[in-house]
């Protein structure tokens, strides 16, 4: 037991631990498929799993939760900002082509998601449960937080509903990016070059890199980030969604004052790959004790419910995108995640499409996603009470 305090005494350890077998897991190929970068998601969730249980102190489960948290937010934050960047120089012409249609993308996949889970909960007794699974399979912490301030006494089981349903809505925007192209039979590198004929993807090795600029660009994201936007509503975009935004703003905007924004492309691609591995293993480690270990029956039924809202939001999103709004699959994949405001599949994206440019439809769907969880988390409340 010696040895094993050792180990969990040293988060940094277990992080590591967590990304070097997932990339390594990433890399096991099954027919056209493979894990990609999302193996630190898993061998993140194991690993979190296995330590916790052999661990008898509250106060040392507590602190390695706290650290696993920090370098969560730390993660996304990497990143964000990296991806932002690298997206940014595409974004104005990207929004003017496809304009009002990110906005409906958002508007049907939390609609959706919300008829679904509004459906199911009919079945169940714990109707409240139902309001984390919804954020929860949408991926959704701020819909969370809205839902736990509009009814505060209902809080443990919306939380609990959330933390069932997250890691069920993680994994099937992940493996949707995978197999969506397979089903559909899309060709990736086809739409790759359909996009690009009419854009120049930006990536100037010959640039530099200011981290005053970076900071800087991180800095303001992060207070706009906590602008409440709405009276009553009491929405902001967070940290994920204030850092993306000031990163595509600020990075197209190319040079202000004494900043300069235009960042190398390599520099950038490591911080992109070493914040998405950091990012999933942090998940997984966090959320690995609590998801096998609530396992039952009930619970089992109630991941499964959030597995198929999840796909069910996934899958409107896709074919409305597709075959109405005749919209380019590389640019679709970033609106579908952004619509499902999800982190863990914008990397999968990027990684399945092996494009940066998805980001630029993530980073246009994304507030509209945020706000239209919030207010369907209100209307819920709303025919619940």
């Amino acid at each position: 037991m010696g040895g094993i305090n050792l180990i969990v005494d040293n988060p940094f350890f277990l992080l590591f631990l967590s990304m070097l077998t997932g990339i390594l897991l990433g890399k096991i190929r099954v027919g056209n498929f493979k894990l990609g970068n999302s193996g630190a998601l898993f061998s993140g969730l194991i690993i979190g799993w296995y330590i916790i249980t052999r661990i008898n102190d509250q106060e040392v489960v507590d602190s390695l939760n706290s650290t696993f948290h920090t370098f969560f937010i730390f993660s996304l934050i990497l990143f964000i900002s990296s991806v932002g960047l690298i997206a940014s120089k595409n974004i104005k012409e990207i929004v003017k082509r496809f304009g009002v249609k990110f906005m409906m993308i958002a508007f049907f996949i939390t609609f959706f998601g919300f008829i679904g889970t509004y459906f199911l909960s009919t079945f169940y007794e714990n109707k409240y449960n139902f309001i984390g699974i919804y954020s929860g399979a949408l991926t959704s912490s701020p819909g969370l937080a809205t839902a736990i301030e509009s009814a505060p006494e209902f809080q443990t089981s919306i939380t609990y509903g959330y933390s069932i349903g997250y890691i069920p809505g993680v994994l099937a925007v992940i493996f949707a990016m995978y197999f969506i192209p397979v089903i559909f039979k899309i060709d990736i590198k086809k739409e790759k070059e359909n996009l690009l004929a009419k854009s120049v993807f930006y990536k100037d090795d010959n640039t530099g890199f200011d981290f005053i600029s970076y900071m800087f660009v991180i800095i303001t994201g992060i207070l706009v980030g906590k602008i409440n936007i709405g009276a009553g509503i009491n929405f902001n975009l967070g940290i994920t969604g204030g850092v993306l935004l000031s990163s595509l703003i600020l990075g197209a905007a190319g040079k202000l004052w004494i900043f300069d924004f235009r960042m190398n492309y390599r520099v950038l691609k490591i911080f992109q790959e070493f914040g998405l591995l950091m990012f999933l293993a942090s998940v997984g480690l966090k959320s690995g004790y609590r998801t096998f270990t609530t396992l039952n029956f009930s619970t089992f039924m109630l991941m499964l419910f959030s597995l198929i809202i999840a796909f069910a939001s996934i899958f409107v999103g896709y074919l409305i995108g597709r075959y109405i709004f005749k919209m380019n699959w590389i640019i679709l994949s970033g609106a579908v995640c952004g619509g499902m405001t999800s982190t863990p599949g914008l990397g999968a994206a990027i990684d399945a499409n092996d494009s940066e440019e998805v980001v630029a439809g993530y980073g246009a769907t994304y507030p509209f996603a945020l706000l239209g969880m919030v207010v369907f988390n209100k209307v819920f409340l709303i025919l619940l009470s």
